[in-house]
């Protein structure tokens, strides 16, 4: 039995579609190494950096790939899509590069069986001052369509997802990127909600339900800032099963994903995950 053979199996294997009925609930990772940690505590996938994917050699990525067959668990989100270096909008955007990228990522992500790529990627898209906005929008719809494009070749979504002021001044809301996702029209760029950007930005506890195109959402607490999004705390757990509820009752259906920057820590996402599959049987 080859391993080509294997890895075709594999690949299958991560593709399944959950018929169930229950929201799949996430986990993010730093390094392929906290993939057990994240299994055992009991979440359907994890999601990795686009940006850590793509820096991988050749070998690390075919461990990579061994490592999410051997273990039976998929990779079905990216975050942290592309390193600053890659413009999304601002000075310096460059399509052709935008689009290299893309079918790079693509193609690696396809092998291991990714849903849904989140397009936020702060420190891509701040803008200077007095940065024509009109421009901006352009060269996000170019980006978006140029990703679009070579995920869409992998049954891949690609998701905008807006970003509270802490980290960019470049599409901060919800009816931001609604705007724009709607503008493009294309049936694989839909948004990524994102629980605490919305908080800082006042959209948390807001109707969900008008977003047509939501296709992904994040959800998180923090240790101490913005730069460090963590675990969900014990004590604000009404709060975040409130939040999902309203979600659910609005129709969504899709993934839920803890989204941290933290190393994985087995008691920490145990609870995180409890909370998160209070509601609607997760």
């Amino acid at each position: 039995m080859t391993f080509m053979y294997l890895r075709r199996r594999a690949i299958r294997m991560l593709r399944r579609i959950r018929r169930d009925g229950k929201v799949e609930a996430g986990c993010s990772i730093l390094h392929i190494s906290e993939l057990e940690t994240v299994k055992a505590a009991g979440y359907d996938y994890l999601e990795m950096m686009g940006k850590y994917l793509v820096g991988m050699d050749e070998r690390d990525f075919y461990l990579a790939e061994r490592t999410f067959y051997e273990n039976d668990f998929p990779c079905k989100g990216l975050n942290a899509y592309c390193p600053e270096s890659l413009i999304i909008a601002g000075p310096g955007f460059d399509r052709k590069r935008a689009g290299e990228y893309a079918s790079f990522c693509a193609e690696r992500a396809g092998a291991i069986g990714v849903k849904c790529v989140g397009i936020g990627s702060p420190r891509s898209r701040r803008l200077p001052e007095g940065y024509e906005r009109r421009l901006a929008d352009r060269q996000l719809t170019e980006f978006l369509k140029e990703t679009a494009e070579a995920f869409g070749k992998k049954g891949i979504r690609v998701c905008l997802e807006p970003l509270a002021p802490c980290y960019c001044n470049y599409v901060n809301s919800m009816a931001e990127a609604a705007e724009l996702v709607d503008r493009i029209g294309w049936e694989n760029i839909g948004l990524v909600a994102d629980f605490y950007n919305m908080e800082q930005t006042g959209e948390a506890d807001g109707d969900l339900g008008g977003f047509a195109k939501l296709y992904h959402v994040h959800i998180s607490d923090d240790d101490g800032g913005p730069l460090c999004r963590s675990y969900l705390k014990k004590e604000r757990k009404a709060l975040h099963q409130s939040r999902l509820s309203r979600l659910y009752q609005g129709g969504y259906t899709g993934a839920v994903s803890l989204e941290i920057d933290v190393p994985a820590q087995p008691e920490r996402a145990k609870c995180s995950l409890a909370i998160m599959k209070a509601e609607r049987g997760m």
